[in-house]
């Protein structure tokens, strides 16, 4: 490995060169988001002097894990310089498509470098990553009466600015960007197919696993100022975060804000009118999802907790009788967890899709069904997609080793999608409502989000 440097409008940056791939992390698009910053919308970077190191993992928003034993591996790097990229891009040529990505975590953890999203592969097959870093928790999600609302979305529409910008200085091309994301990443990708702030930023979506909550994001409590808690600094924002969290035990208290000029609209409605309405989307699901996360529920837990998670979705009437159905036979707990399954992530990919078939837009649908080892739990997808097998904690998560034609099939399908907007496999369109299903070996099944539309989408949904 050598270093390589590379100019931007903002000064040089220094990175290392892998032979057929040159990696770049840390590379900032705005401002350091401290003092009156903190709480403030993105403020595009200045230059810098000389030439900036990029060759080590930069500073990480998170600051407290959503999940204290995570599936993916979550570094957490000390510093306040957090709205950054990270990049892979091939070595050799130019006009290579774009692939945008945003991590999950619930909207208050994870990172731009964590070890599953690692770009090598996609670089190889011609395409240049960039992994977004953003504000989490309450500095990038939680309303204040003094602050502008969605401070974290204003810094992925920044982002996607840069790449229009910048990106072409890797060898990439701004007028073939796919923006991508899995969970509370899934979701920014379905809010920014809605938002005319991000209009002609991007040409086509990955929604993976996307979680949309239907539900108002927690809000501040009366009488708590944005700029009082940047006043208290790290250990008070830190508090107030924890706060929310034990006041929501069963919700996510942070997430996008509707109704300002990021997000106008609810997502799910937006994706059906909105500026995204023809670029192509991707979207899809594992089969269990957070089965795991209900198995460790204590029994107390599981029926209160299931009943606030259907409420804030707003589970149609009919649905809850076809979700009983279903659910007829199984145990009380395999039962909830269905009902979390269905409420957190499946009725979201149905909504978008049978949104946007509605009204003509492309998109297609991929369901994750492999049941080896622990099964098609929530993540488990990503090692494929992003043909990172052998990384940290993969083989454990797992609880089997990813078939290797399994892998290659899934990656090459994201590959073809970024390239062309063609993933390779049948649109979801009626009459046959065809997706694709990742088992071993793969398949296209008719219909094949029927269950689920006839709990979230009955009669033509609501």
């Amino acid at each position: 490995m050598t270093d390589v440097e590379i100019a931007l409008s903002t000064g040089r940056v220094k990175g290392t060169d892998l032979g057929d791939v040159l990696r770049f992390y840390g590379i900032p698009y705005a401002e350091d988001p401290v003092g009156d910053l903190r709480f403030a919308a993105p403020v595009r970077r200045e230059p810098w002097p000389g030439v900036r190191d990029a060759t080590r993992p930069a500073a990480t928003a998170q600051r407290l894990r959503f999940d204290p034993d995570p599936a993916i591996p979550e570094p957490i790097v000390a510093g306040t310089d957090i709205l950054h990229v990270d990049v892979w891009a091939p070595a050799q040529g130019t006009g290579h498509p774009v692939l945008v990505w945003i991590h999950g975590g619930g909207w208050e953890s994870g990172s731009s470098h964590q070890p599953w999203f690692d770009g090598t592969a996609f670089a190889r097959a011609g395409i240049v990553v960039v992994s977004v870093g953003y504000r989490l928790g309450v500095e990038g999600f939680t309303a204040f009466p003094d602050a502008p609302d969605n401070r974290g979305v204003r810094d992925w529409i920044m982002a996607l600015e840069w790449v229009r910008d910048e990106i072409a200085a890797f060898g990439g091309d701004p007028g073939r960007v796919t923006v991508s994301g899995q969970s509370a990443g899934g979701g920014a990708v379905l809010c920014l197919l809605a938002s005319p702030l991000a209009a002609g930023l991007f040409h086509r979506g990955i929604a993976s696993s996307p979680a949309v909550l239907r539900s108002p994001a927690a809000q501040a409590p009366k009488g708590t100022a944005a700029a009082e808690l940047a006043a208290g600094g790290r250990g008070a924002v830190d508090e107030f975060h924890r706060r929310l969290r034990k006041d929501n035990p069963f919700l996510m208290p942070f997430r996008p804000t509707v109704g300002d000029d990021t997000v106008p609209v609810p997502p799910l409605e937006g994706i059906g009118s909105g500026p995204g309405l023809d670029l192509p989307l991707l979207i899809g699901s594992t089969a269990m999802e957070f089965e795991g996360v209900v198995r460790a529920l204590p029994g107390a837990a599981l029926v209160p907790g299931a009943a606030m998670i259907l409420r804030s979705q707003e589970l149609p009437t009919t649905g809850l009788r076809a979700l009983a159905r279903q659910s007829a036979g199984k145990s009380l707990r395999r039962a909830v967890g269905a009902v979390v399954d269905a409420a957190t992530i499946h009725s979201t990919v149905v909504r978008a899709a049978e949104t946007r078939v509605a009204a003509g837009a492309p998109t297609w649908v991929y369901d994750f069904r492999w049941s080896e080892g622990r099964g098609a739990v929530h993540c488990a997808d990503l090692p494929f997609f992003w043909s990172v097998p052998e990384a940290a904690n993969v083989r454990a998560y797992l609880g089997a080793d990813a078939p290797p034609g399994l892998v290659d099939a899934m990656h090459r399908s994201w590959v073809d999608f970024v390239r062309s907007g063609d993933p390779g496999s049948p649109p979801y369109a009626p009459p046959g409502r065809r997706v694709q299903v990742w088992d071993d070996p793969p398949a296209v099944v008719e219909d094949g989000l029927a269950d689920v539309r006839a709990v979230w989408w009955p009669a033509g949904g609501s």
